[in-house]
């Protein structure tokens, strides 16, 4: 599995913004700089976590964008669906779809069926408080690493 660019970019902006929103908004500009993610591509990113929840965006002077919930209420795996990222191996495992005449004589099929359920369940296990903790951590040893790249 493989999951598409702007299902990483939508991921990488909610860091950005719970990272450095602390209550006030943050422009789009802002966080594509920050994250080197072209602004209009970004743009549409945002247009569908906003329309999912889980942004909110405020116009105009003094615009920008904030999480629309807690860190700690926002699954990865909210993220990844809000910008249509499917989150099955192959076609005949989605949900509520039928695409697989052969599901009930083919023995790969409940592979399938399991991989993309431990895929689901360890998205939905992450939350973005829990990335952001990772980010942090990453932070404090970023800054312990001296310029000859020893650790101190």
């Amino acid at each position: 599995m493989r999951l598409s660019t702007k299902a990483r970019y939508a991921v990488r902006a909610m860091i950005d913004l719970a990272l450095h929103g602390d209550g006030d908004t943050i422009t789009r500009d802002e966080i594509a700089a920050r994250q080197d993610i072209s602004p209009l591509y970004l743009s549409h990113i945002l247009l569908r976590l906003s329309k999912a929840g889980l942004l909110t965006s405020t116009k105009g002077p003094g615009g920008g964008y904030h999480l629309g919930r807690e860190p700690k209420n926002i699954r990865v795996g909210d993220i990844v669906r809000a910008v249509g990222e499917p989150l099955d191996l192959v076609p005949c495992t989605a949900k509520g779809r039928d695409y697989c005449d052969r599901a009930g004589t083919c023995a790969a099929h409940a592979l399938w069926v399991r991989v993309a359920g431990a895929v689901r369940d360890t998205l939905d296990a992450s939350t973005l408080e829990d990335l952001c903790q990772d980010a942090r951590s990453l932070d404090a040893i970023a800054g312990e690493v001296a310029t000859d790249g020893a650790v101190l």
